[in-house]
């Protein structure tokens, strides 16, 4: 891996743990965002166990159900931040999360474990239909 891009890697790995040891857990930005009520999987989620799985994540666990569709549902609206107690930018701590979950960071997205070998060809007819000639000959 170039020296940049372990660089970066460890970066969110640093400031994953960072966060992951500053948060209490207290579930205030949880309550705050405005996706929970949208994202029904996570009806009658228990915000501090939600929080809980989201520490987790940043920590390399696995989470739970709830934190991956919690950090899965994030937008980064920002609404998380102003409410921490704790004054951290939980923003930026449910964007780390969210690239966790997805594999951005090491290891394999937990939404797609299974590798599959049909993905680039799939990637590659979605680009045709929305590509006109010129373009598909530069890029494909």
């Amino acid at each position: 891996m170039p020296d940049l891009a372990q660089g970066l890697v460890d970066h969110i790995r640093d400031n994953s743990a960072r966060l992951a040891d500053a948060c209490t857990a207290c579930g205030e930005c949880y309550r705050a965002c405005p996706m929970v009520p949208r994202t029904s999987a996570l009806d009658g989620a228990a915000p501090q166990a939600v929080m809980a799985g989201i520490r987790d994540i940043l920590r390399d666990g696995e989470g739970t159900p709830e934190a991956i569709a919690f950090a899965g549902a994030c937008t980064r609206s920002g609404v998380c931040t102003p409410s921490c107690p704790e004054k951290l930018d939980a923003a930026f701590l449910m964007r780390l999360a969210s690239l966790r979950v997805r594999g951005a960071i090491g290891g394999v997205p937990r939404v797609a474990k299974k590798h599959d070998p049909a993905w680039s060809s799939r990637v590659k007819a979605f680009a045709r239909l929305t590509m006109n000639e010129e373009e598909q000959a530069r890029w494909l």
